[in-house]
């Protein structure tokens, strides 16, 4: 039965790493044109960030799962600290906003504000 669940959350996490996987490449194909359409690049960086949170939740399920297996050494396992990591989704959110936008002078607060609310849009929505 264990063995059945592994093998299971192990499945659901190579699946959501391919779905996470195409949407970088989605987003990257989007931005690699020199006027990219800025609803597109919202609505695909919302997909992107929706497929992190599955990517990450069936991430955490699998090494839970091998974290109860006896063939691995018991230890603490490691929390990512979600404050920084949420920053850290927010700053690079906005980044590419900013660049996909053509890099304009004086945009930083609203893209800042675009990239929280897109986070918080696919939080809501996964």
């Amino acid at each position: 039965m264990a063995m059945k669940r592994e093998f299971a959350l192990e499945s659901a996490y190579r699946r959501a790493f391919h779905d996470f996987s195409a949407k970088v490449r989605q987003v990257q194909d989007l931005v690699a044109y020199p006027h990219p359409d800025p609803a597109q690049v919202e609505t695909a960086l919302i997909e992107l960030q929706k497929a992190h949170l599955v990517y990450d939740k069936s991430r955490d399920a699998w090494v839970q799962e091998l974290f109860r297996s006896p063939s691995i050494t018991r230890g603490p396992i490691p929390v990512p600290d979600s404050a920084e990591t949420h920053i850290a989704d927010i700053r690079a959110i906005a980044e590419l906003l900013w660049e996909s936008a053509g890099r304009p002078e004086g945009t930083a607060e609203e893209d800042w504000r675009r990239a929280e609310d897109i986070i918080r849009r696919a939080a809501a929505a996964a």
